[in-house]
């Protein structure tokens, strides 16, 4: 027979959340009967809640309405009802065999309310209370109110009333996050902490998104049915900010300042209800923040979404295929690579600048070459966007002039005889050149300016070979500052100007 002992514990639970109470440790062997009762914080006798038969720890579960509450028994003899205001109080859980307590095990039910003003989303620059409410306020020893970062926030304590209150003024999108209430609790067990957390939204937190050039986004704005609205986009990689629309619902009136490929999301439905959004389809200039301001009556609400564009490119050389990708707004950026589909695994050379990464592929594409390659941008909210490229084998291909088919040996002799013949005119042209410009020296023969112009337009425009009729030459007198155009054996022209001023051209 076990001996009856009365344990007495102190369970905290946050107001209007969903409680259970064990009723033991571990379940009896033998057959026993469950008795639940309660006392409420107004009252100073217990009342019978239920009771359940537990044979081998296991119970069938049941239920019961009591002052307007409803209490369940669960397979395991537990208690599970709601926390509401009027379930603070003492509950005893007696285990009974043959009509003869075993054991009791009694709990002492604390409440904790925990409210935030204003309710979030908060806005920027306005006053926020995180405020707990311990009942009943004789259990509360110690609390402290806990920001995100783990730092202990100057916390009024009201003990008469079980109240802690700390303030955060002018709040920023940096106050954003989760808080934490912490308790020290009294009871006859012994004391501890109790944790209890509420999560703090500050309105204009920028919403960080990524997208493909061309490709659809949406730029939320607050949610809040409101009569007009302002969207601002800042430069990206830059602080200038302008106003490009402007919408009031009330005059129906429309202004779209600079960029004609963003706009609301149903206009027809804003019209009517005031819920607005919008639809961008960015250039790579086009990223930046997107600041959406809503105006309801006298106060303004905000939501910022921060863009980065990624476009993708090629460009190619004789010898080699260019993947590029170039990205905007790189404040938010983590990072950006290339990789082979096909083989994540696989290095892949890549060259970057400021704002653009750049991969190559060898010239011509192979089958280890061929494949798909993508150019994933990271966020530092893990967020990411990705360019695909599907480099084939008839990517680049080479240029083939038709005609007929020839022998590997044919095509060789033919590619030599060409180089041969080619090779002997070359070392003909300049001595072809020496020889007539010493006969014309010797015979005293000199072509004047005007006589090349007369020529010249004797033909009507087109420009003869003067080599053709060397006896039309010997008819023409010298006159004064000839020129001499003469062939020199790498082919170029010189012009040599006669500066004597008599009628001697040729020394």
């Amino acid at each position: 027979m076990v001996c009856i002992g009365e344990l007495h514990d102190v369970v905290i639970v946050r107001e209007d959340t969903s409680v259970t109470l064990s009723c033991f440790d571990s379940p009896p062997t033998s057959s026993v009967m469950v008795v639940w009762k309660m006392m409420s914080a107004r009252e100073d006798h217990w009342s019978y809640l239920l009771s359940a038969n537990c044979i081998d720890g296991k119970t069938k579960g049941r239920s019961i309405l009591f002052g307007g509450r409803t209490f369940e028994i669960s397979a395991d003899a537990s208690l599970i009802f709601r926390a509401a205001p009027a379930a603070q109080g003492r509950y005893s859980c007696v285990v009974q065999e043959d009509h003869k307590n075993l054991q009791e095990r009694t709990v002492l039910l604390v409440l904790i309310k925990l409210t935030v003003t204003p309710t979030p989303p908060v806005t920027v620059d306005s006053t926020v209370r995180l405020a707990a409410q311990v009942s009943p306020s004789s259990v509360a020893a110690w609390g402290t109110w806990v920001s995100p970062s783990g730092d202990h926030l100057h916390t009024e304590i009201s003990h008469g009333m079980g109240g802690l209150l700390s303030k955060l003024p002018r709040i920023t999108s940096k106050d954003n996050g989760v808080y934490t209430c912490r308790i020290r609790i009294y009871g006859n067990s012994g004391t501890s902490v109790s944790e209890h957390r509420v999560n703090v939204t500050v309105n204009g937190v920028p919403r960080s998104v990524a997208a493909l050039s061309r490709s659809l986004v949406t730029l939320t704005c607050p949610s809040v049915l409101g009569d007009y609205v302002l969207l601002y986009w800042e430069y990206p990689d830059s602080d200038r900010m302008e106003l490009i629309f402007q919408f009031d619902r009330w005059r129906r009136s429309y202004t779209n300042q600079t960029k004609p490929h963003v706009h609301l999301i149903d206009h027809a439905s804003p019209a009517a209800a005031g819920n607005f959004s919008f639809l961008l389809s960015p250039a790579l200039k086009d990223g930046g923040l997107y600041l959406c301001e809503v105006f309801l009556d006298d106060k303004a609400f905000s939501q910022a979404n921060r863009l980065s564009v990624l476009h993708g490119y090629t460009k190619s050389s004789r010898t080699a295929l260019d993947l590029s990708c170039m990205y905007s707004e790189r404040s938010q950026v983590k990072s950006v690579r290339w990789t082979y589909v096909q083989d994540p695994s696989r290095f892949l050379q890549s060259s970057a600048v400021l704002g653009r990464i750049t991969t190559s592929v060898a010239l011509p594409v192979t089958s280890e070459t061929a494949g798909q390659y993508a150019c994933t941008l990271y966020l530092r909210n893990g967020n990411s966007v990705q360019y695909m490229y599907t480099v084939t084998m008839a990517t680049i291909a080479p240029t083939v002039s038709p005609g007929p088919a020839l022998t590997s040996a044919a095509e060789d002799v033919l590619k030599t005889s060409q180089v041969s013949t080619f090779s002997f005119l070359l070392f003909l042209i300049p001595p072809i050149a020496v020889a007539v410009g010493v006969l014309l020296w010797r015979q005293g023969y000199c072509v004047t300016r005007r006589s090349v112009e007369q020529s010249l337009s004797h033909h009507s425009g087109e420009v003869e070979n003067i080599y053709e009729n060397p006896d039309d030459l010997r008819q023409q007198t010298p006159p004064q500052g000839a020129v001499y155009m003469v062939l020199k054996p790498t082919g170029e022209i010189d012009v040599y100007k006669e500066l004597e001023r008599n009628n001697q051209c040729c020394g």
